[in-house]
């Protein structure tokens, strides 16, 4: 019995002693060591901010910080302090996340929950509105902005005949870099919008973009006074189906002359040609052209509508943050407009542009064919121009004329994906002298819409469904060749 026992350890010995047992005892330590390396790092990181210790993998970086906030944050002088009113249970994962990356990137940030069951009046002070859980307060000293949760998430339908929404683009980043810029700003830029001659009214995603770029505005009527009022720095004039007077005329180039700015979006109209509104911009070089321009190259208009054009950007102030991020302003149904003659002290320059093979039909809105006829003016044609003119040391007079009436429309904007908006934003934020533009966009929870020119539609076409179709049949075909011959 005794020596079966020890034949028995004996044999156990040896077995250990194999070199497959060894290499399977390395490979135990060696997980065990794995282990507890993965296991130290992993406690180390909880204790890092989840800037550092998690990655974003998101296909449109929900969880991250834009440049723009990171360079808003580094820039901060006073206290920011975000109140997140949410109910313990009711967190909101992107808010989270969100928020937590601002006070991790920036010291001068702080986060403070209030739990809305606990301390119901909190929000009283702050807004008169309904709060729902995960809204945001951000507060500098004096100055504050409520964002409410049902802004953060921006609706689409699912379906044309159905009630039911689903959330499509999240704005948590956009509105809080936003309200951090308005309560970090002492005096807020403000635009004057006139009206009077049947303006368009603004979209709400227009006047929302105002608002999360902190440019104010205010109404403006010039048929009552004798000049435009003191405060009065910019101008915007928005779509008129009228014509200003000849005293608002006089009015808007003596405000010009004495260093003011005025934008003006005007296109074909289809019931008044607007003499003296156009002769605001002829005092100073800008000849608006009859007709509506037409495009023949397919990789200058969209949706196979030779009227929706793609125009070409020129650099400049106002284009080139689009130039930049590679995006397309789209413009519907446009006039041409013609700089060649300008004064010696006025500076004129092309934002936008048509391409060679454009041209101008002058019926308007009652042309019968898209086809290039004799007498047809050719292009490249500017739709868009800026012209400046130094009054002394410290001012400078600025004009831009959009020539689309239909540019910020909401269908139009969309398929620019905010392009257009950006555009105009873009020139305001110039005649405002405002600095610190935030232009952080909204993320994307679903798709994006791709501005493509038609002809790259059609190359598109082409490629999915008949190139690559024909590349597998022909393969297909080869491949069975090559078996019967085997």
């Amino acid at each position: 019995m005794k020596n079966a026992v020890k034949n028995q350890l004996k044999k156990i010995k040896e077995q250990f002693g194999t070199r497959s047992s060894k290499a399977g005892s390395y490979s135990f330590l060696l997980t065990v060591i794995v282990l507890a390396i993965l296991v130290t790092v992993n406690f180390t990181l909880s204790f890092l901010p989840d800037s550092y210790a998690q990655a974003d993998l998101t296909a449109n970086q929900l969880y991250s910080l834009s440049s723009q906030s990171k360079v808003l944050l580094s820039s901060l002088e006073e206290d920011i302090t975000i109140y997140w009113v949410v109910a313990s249970g009711e967190e909101d994962e992107y808010v989270e996340k969100l928020l937590y990356n601002y006070e991790d990137y920036s010291g001068k940030v702080k986060i403070e929950k209030k739990d809305p069951d606990l301390t119901p009046d909190f929000t009283n002070s702050y807004t008169d509105e309904e709060v729902y859980n995960n809204s945001v307060i951000v507060e500098c000293g004096d100055k504050y902005r409520y964002i409410s949760y049902e802004n953060m998430y921006e609706m689409s339908s699912t379906s044309y005949y159905s009630s039911y929404s689903s959330a499509s683009e999240f704005s948590g980043e956009k509105l809080i870099t936003s309200a951090i810029s308005y309560c970090t700003t002492e005096e807020l830029p403000v635009v004057h919008v006139l009206e009077g001659h049947g303006e368009a009214e603004f979209s709400s995603s227009f006047t929302d973009a105002l608002e999360a770029d902190n440019l104010e505005t205010e109404t403006l009527s010039l048929l009552n006074g004798d000049s435009v009022p003191e405060d009065v720095e910019c101008i915007l004039i928005n779509a008129p189906s009228t014509d200003i007077s000849e005293e608002e005329k006089d009015m808007l180039i003596e405000f010009l002359e004495s260093g003011g700015r005025v934008l003006v979006l005007s296109g074909t109209n289809q019931e008044n040609e607007l003499p003296n509104l156009k002769a605001v911009a002829e005092y100073y070089g800008i000849s608006v052209m009859e007709g509506v321009v037409i495009e023949e190259s397919t990789d200058h208009y969209v949706f196979n509508t030779p009227i929706l054009l793609m125009p070409d950007m020129q650099s400049s102030d106002i284009t080139d943050p689009l130039i930049s991020d590679n995006y397309h302003v789209i413009m519907p149904v446009a006039k041409a407009l013609d700089i060649s003659e300008t004064d010696s002290d006025v500076e004129v320059t092309s934002l936008l542009e048509s391409s060679e093979d454009s041209f101008i039909k002058e019926e308007g809105y009652d042309i019968e064919t898209y086809e290039k006829e004799e007498g047809d003016t050719e292009g490249p044609l500017t739709l868009a121009a800026l012209a400046t003119k130094d009054i002394d040391e410290d001012s400078q007079m600025q004009l831009v004329w959009i020539a689309s009436s239909e540019m910020l429309e909401d269908a139009y904007n969309q398929y620019s994906s905010d392009a257009n908006e950006d555009f105009v934003l873009n020139a305001l934020e110039k005649m405002c002298e405002k600095d610190d533009s935030i232009s952080v966009r909204s993320k994307s929870l679903t798709n994006e819409y791709l501005t493509i020119s038609t002809s790259d539609s059609s190359i598109i076409k082409i490629i999915t469904i008949g190139i690559i179709p024909a590349a597998y049949l022909v393969i297909g075909i080869a491949v069975v060749i090559r078996r019967k011959q085997r």
